[in-house]
């Protein structure tokens, strides 16, 4: 994927990560300034309407945003390098309120299934969050994201 597309790709990515459990916390908008502020993939990206613009969407489809966008993710030619942010990305805005609920690890578990970077290269690049990149309980394996959104 072009890098002019997967800015915004990737920042749809923290907002949905962001409100994939029914609630925006204040520390998850505070992550996202955080990382866009401060990360070079997202240098000279101006947020603040995509950001309206994706929470509308989800604000007005729920779970079908979400469902969507996880089509995208399987859709977007992502290489091995944006496939690791995109998994970073998840991980700091899920675990930016400091704990991860079951409907976030559904989102985490769903996204990674539709990546091409497998499981045990994500725990090497990602070691502190083993806990969180299993699988246990095959979310993975889910055609459709279950829980419904209202933000």
């Amino acid at each position: 994927m072009k890098n002019t597309d997967f800015k915004p790709f990737l920042f749809k990515s923290a907002v949905m990560a962001m409100a994939c459990d029914g609630h925006i916390a204040d520390s998850e908008i505070s992550e996202i300034r955080n990382i866009v502020a401060n990360e070079i993939y997202f240098m000279g990206y101006d947020f603040e309407e995509p950001l309206k613009s994706n929470t509308e969407n989800i604000k007005a489809n729920g779970k079908n945003a979400i469902n969507q966008y996880l089509q995208e993710i399987a859709t977007n030619d992502l290489n091995d390098h944006q496939e690791i942010l995109l998994i970073e990305v998840l991980l700091r805005i899920i675990l930016a309120d400091g704990k991860a609920d079951e409907s976030e690890l559904k989102f985490l578990h769903m996204a990674k299934s539709k990546l091409k970077t497998d499981e045990q290269t994500l725990i090497v690049k990602f070691p502190h969050q083993i806990d969180y990149l299993m699988d246990s309980n095959n979310y993975g394996s889910h055609e459709e994201f279950p829980h419904e959104i209202s933000i």
